[in-house]
């Protein structure tokens, strides 16, 4: 009886395996769309090019566009559109949509706002936070800012004094790093002080996105790694360990700032600590202010600021040392502009000297910013492109990758040319093609520090070394290879290396 059993249930499962194929194949709304059959059957695909050849499957959206179109069917029931002209139709701001939870459940946890799936509750959680990253919000916090870049001048003026090399990788996530951590808890990590530059820290978070293509997979990994006890997820995996280690430092982070720290010392501070004013946020309900919830909150906010910002800063470093003749046009206008190089003006003031502004804007173009596809569903009418029909409650997303380097719009877009920028008339027909902080109701809340931080640091350096070279670091170390929502390099020496020729 027992083996009769499982025969039956082999059996119905097969069954039930060939419908459900049969279905995604020629009854699906989407088996009119083109694509690979395999792509339509199962998400496999996608975990075979993301999994096992790690966060590969992007780049492999243009073989499939070159046989098949501007449309694709990349999953199930998801679609990929190559069309630098339709981005900014499915990402705009009256386009109040949700986000596709199989794509976003990487994230680990949709309580975050960032990862929220609905519309209408991100709606709310961003209403919450947005105000601290206004640019009134971040002119009032910008000294500290430009104090965490002096602070970086000075450890790399004392590597310079000893003839060492500056692991600028390392050095620009430290600066962010202390930078949000400041701004959302009120209290650095202190991560440019630490003798490994903050190595261990910046592990402990590539851990956590080489995981999040497996999560993707089986969403409910994350849950298990939580819960298991911290030894047995050291023996199972070291990388989740890290990644559970990390996230208990956030939650008691922000434990101790909302349970013992007085309101009289918040509020002497001349600018919002953002979990805190979010904690008493008239906007939210109280079961969106939990201690969990905030914890999830300043963990995504603590990630979305600093790697992207940092990745950023390390490709405009490489770029600008790479090319002489950028290098030279920027020292000079820098020097031009800011005579005393230890009075710098604000980042108000930087953006406005045209040739740090192109360096900036070529540098977030070059960057990509997510080269994840931000697939969105629209779970109520149908969509339109061109002349396909898309259904509703189908996933829809873009790679910013195939609208930065298009050479349609960016001529030459595997080059780095600030003079682009510069161009007449160049700011208004290139802007709505940068896609780096996304575009619409979902953008990046940060932008405003983003942008502080990346003329802080660019005008403040070059301002103050015109000498710099890099050091052990080639176009591999620099290229994003991997896409982890973002795109990341192979990290395989230490990434982005300088130092400061005699």
């Amino acid at each position: 009886m027992m083996i009769d059993f499982w025969v039956l249930g082999a059996g119905l499962l097969g069954l039930w395996l060939v419908a459900r194929s049969f279905y995604r194949l020629y009854l699906h709304p989407l088996a009119k769309f083109p694509g690979y059959k395999f792509t339509a059957l199962t998400h496999w695909y996608e975990g075979y090019y993301d999994v096992v050849k790690k966060g590969r499957y992007v780049w492999e959206f243009e073989r499939m566009h070159r046989k098949y179109g501007p449309i694709v069917r990349i999953g199930p029931n998801e679609l990929h559109i190559l069309d630098p002209g339709y981005y900014n139709t499915l990402y705009s701001m009256t386009n109040r949509i949700d986000k596709y939870d199989w794509f976003y459940s990487m994230m680990g946890n949709p309580e975050a706002m960032f990862a929220t799936i609905r519309a209408e509750t991100h709606k709310a959680r961003r209403g919450a936070v947005a105000p601290f990253f206004s640019m009134r919000a971040v002119t009032a916090f910008y000294p500290h800012v430009q104090g965490g870049v002096t602070r970086l001048v000075n450890r790399m003026e004392e590597c310079a004094k000893r003839g060492e090399p500056i692991p600028l990788f390392y050095a620009y996530r430290c600066l962010t790093v202390d930078i949000i951590s400041e701004y959302v808890f009120g209290g650095q990590f202190g991560l440019l002080n630490r003798p490994d530059w903050g190595r261990d820290f910046y592990s402990a978070w590539r851990s956590m996105w080489e995981l999040s293509p497996v999560i993707r997979q089986i969403p409910i990994l994350m849950d298990i790694m939580m819960a298991m006890p911290r030894w047995v997820t050291a023996m199972i995996n070291p990388k989740g360990l890290e990644v559970v280690d990390l996230f208990a430092a956030v939650d008691k982070q922000t434990k101790t700032l909302l349970e013992e720290t007085s309101e009289s010392k918040i509020r002497a501070k001349p600018y919002p600590t953002v979990i805190w004013e979010v904690s008493r946020s008239d906007v939210l309900p109280p079961e969106e202010k939990t201690l969990r919830r905030l914890s999830i909150e300043a963990n995504s906010l603590l990630a979305a600021g600093f790697e992207t910002t940092a990745a950023v800063l390390s490709l405009l470093t490489f770029q600008v040392v790479s090319h002489p003749e950028v290098y030279k046009k920027l020292v000079d206008s820098l020097e031009k502009e800011i005579p005393d190089p230890n009075n710098m003006p604000d980042w108000q003031k930087l953006e406005k000297i045209p040739y740090l502004f192109g360096v900036v804007k070529e540098s977030l173009r070059m960057d990509i910013g997510p080269t994840g596809r931000l697939a969105r569903v629209n779970r109520n009418q149908p969509m339109k492109y061109k002349d396909w029909v898309i259904p509703a409650g189908t996933a829809v997303g873009m790679s910013a990758l195939y609208i930065e380097m298009n050479p349609d719009v960016f001529h030459d877009p595997g080059s780095f040319l600030p003079e682009r920028w510069l161009e007449p008339g160049a700011r208004e027909r290139l802007e709505p093609y940068l896609a780096t902080f996304g575009k619409g109701s979902r953008s990046c809340v940060g932008i405003n520090l983003a942008y502080a931080e990346l003329y802080s640091v660019a005008a403040t350096i070059f301002r103050r070394f015109s000498n710099l070279e890099v050091y052990e670091t080639t176009e591999r170390d620099m290229e994003a290879y991997h896409d982890y929502f973002g795109g990341m390099t192979r990290h395989e020496r230490d990434g982005l290396k300088v130092r400061v020729k005699k």
